[in-house]
């Protein structure tokens, strides 16, 4: 396991900054991105960038006191006490953390995230923070992403081989855990508790008919993600609220939930397939 250096990364970049006549994006691929491409099977960093921008990475035009204020966080040693901890106590793999700052400029993930995200590999997960993040902010972001390195590891599969069902229950378990250790107001904040009746219409419209779909479908993230149609992060709410109700039956520890199977997790919403 390795919490990467990345605090010595950002002031790299501005520092560096000032100085080059190169851009500021392409100066962000050497010293942000291309330390990646060992994790990334040697994909180019022009598309690591690329990817980590669409899942909240910042943009090449932080400020230096914004990327400052950031530093003076200390969130890798925080991240550290967390990751100990976890993996301790739901005997954990171990995993390389990258920890670097949010783009606070996306609307969309300030309003719903309040400017926090992250991104999960069975071999790597990655956190990216506002400048003033909270504690309880950091521990629900890191819960989330590290439960799913967690569960990937207990169920492996090729990448291409997850599907609609996996994803389902990967999120409601994180969704879970988070308003379970650090209280509902610091998860998704469109997640909403449902009756039987409705967890039953939506899965039934929604999840039932598409459970084996594989990540690279159109419909997978159309119906994780949502929007008009299905509702935003349907899969998400769904995923929660099947979880929830598996929790209350069987009360067992978050290590056990992390190694129950997908399908004895639904067995227990017996009323889904009425």
């Amino acid at each position: 396991m390795t919490i990467h250096k990345t605090d010595k990364w950002i002031k790299d970049f501005i520092q560096q900054r000032k100085q080059d006549r190169v851009t500021s994006t392409s100066l962000h691929q050497t010293i942000i991105c291309e330390p990646l491409t060992d994790y990334f099977h040697f994909t180019p960093k022009e598309v690591i960038q690329e990817h980590l921008w669409q899942h909240g990475l910042f943009s090449p035009k932080i400020s230096d006191s914004d990327a400052e204020k950031w530093l003076k966080q200390d969130y890798l040693t925080k991240v550290r006490v967390l990751y100990h901890k976890c993996r301790t106590t739901w005997n954990g793999p171990e995993t390389e953390i990258f920890i670097l700052p949010s783009n606070e400029e996306i609307k969309e993930l300030k309003e719903w995230f309040n400017s926090n995200a992250g991104l999960s590999f069975p071999d790597k997960l990655f956190i990216f923070l506002n400048k003033q993040a909270s504690n309880r902010e950091i521990a629900a972001l890191f819960l989330h992403e590290y439960s799913h390195v967690c569960r990937l590891n207990l169920f492996p599969k090729d990448e291409v081989e997850y599907n609609l069902l996996d994803a389902i229950i990967l999120e409601g378990i994180a969704e879970w855990i988070v308003r379970k250790k650090v209280g509902k107001e610091y998860g998704n904040k469109r997640i909403k508790e449902l009756s039987d009746n409705s967890l039953q219409a939506l899965w039934k419209k929604w999840a039932a008919p598409h459970l084996g779909i594989t990540r690279d479908h159109p419909k997978h993230d159309m119906i994780m993600y949502g929007g008009r149609r299905p509702p935003k992060n349907t899969g998400y709410i769904i995923g929660y609220n099947i979880v929830k109700r598996y929790m209350k039956e069987q009360q067992c520890s978050i290590r056990t939930l992390l190694g129950t199977p997908n399908e004895r997790i639904v067995e227990t919403c017996s009323f889904l397939h009425n």
